[in-house]
């Protein structure tokens, strides 16, 4: 008598029927989950090694990577940096998109010296409108370039900051050798996370990545799976965080029909941690903040 076949893990068909998972399916999804967990170890480190933090992204918009896998290296960082309280005084950071050589931009820059108010320099500002309003342009792709970027954002850290390059890319760098470079900012004490697909050029994300290598360098077959690997290792609750003071226009979108939607004695704040703008009741009032919702404590 012949062995037995082992039985395939299944999955839900469209009908509603259960569909045996492709073997191929099932390694993705168990490597992913490998990788999450040390990915998971490695960011858990980078809270734990200091509050202040700059952390810098260097976000590949070139043509072999298209516009929808562009979008999804966007939320990819902002689901990277749900973990991380950002605001000037705890976590900053600097995203950088490139292509070509003449189109390597720091799209945010919240570490160089501000041009604008640093109040305005938020988790919440980063959410809602900064990283949005990033569009793509595609071109070629000039790692190197994007590491000079990184290297002058970086010379503006503070000090006894950990300084962090996330360098997310299909892998195909051209315009000169970008591993010169990377040597020299981890010399520099920066720490480099690099993450890139199976069929670019794997030795070159692998050299440009820290030590241990197996936890600072990850290979995905597919954009999609740079999300499944961000929801795998950062979905830890996290405590509320701080709040900065915002303008009440900001609260706007949380109600209907009101210019005014925090209380009279609440007022509009950014949750550094949430990323979220929320009214917040003022000191000896509770409840939810919105019109009519704060409440005064009796002693």
């Amino acid at each position: 008598m012949g062995t037995r076949a082992a039985p395939q893990p299944f999955k839900p068909a469209a009908s509603g029927t259960l569909l045996p998972e492709s073997p191929a399916a099932a390694a993705a999804g168990n490597k992913v989950e490998k990788l999450g967990r040390a990915f998971k170890r490695q960011v858990r480190q980078l809270r734990e090694k200091s509050d202040r933090l700059e952390l810098v992204f260097l976000v590949d918009e070139s043509s072999s990577v298209g516009q929808a896998n562009f979008l999804s290296e966007l939320r990819f960082v902002k689901k990277l940096l749900s973990d991380f309280p950002v605001v000037p005084t705890a976590t900053r950071v600097a995203i950088v998109t490139f292509s070509s050589k003449n189109n390597v931009v720091p799209r945010v820059d919240y570490i160089s010296p501000p041009a604008r108010a640093q109040q305005r320099q938020h988790k919440c500002a980063l959410l809602s409108r900064e990283i949005p309003a990033i569009g793509y342009r595609g071109g070629g792709t000039y790692t190197k370039g994007a590491f000079q970027q990184a290297a002058q954002i970086l010379v503006h850290s503070r000090v006894n900051a950990t300084k962090v390059i996330f360098l997310i890319t299909d892998g195909y760098s051209n315009g000169g050798d970008p591993r010169p470079i990377a040597a020299s900012l981890r010399d520099f004490g920066v720490e480099i996370f690099t993450f890139g697909i199976w069929q670019g050029n794997i030795r070159e994300l692998n050299d440009m990545a820290s030590h241990p290598k197996e936890e600072h360098c990850y290979l995905l077959h597919s954009f999609a799976e740079f999300e499944a690997l961000a929801r795998r290792a950062l979905h830890e609750d996290l405590p509320s965080g701080s709040y900065i003071q915002e303008d009440i226009a900001y609260c706007s979108y949380l109600c209907e029909g009101t210019e005014n939607c925090c209380d009279t004695m609440a007022s509009c704040k950014c949750g550094t941690h949430t990323g979220h703008f929320e009214c917040i009741c003022e000191k000896g009032y509770y409840g939810k903040g919105l019109q009519h919702e704060c409440t005064g404590i009796e002693f």
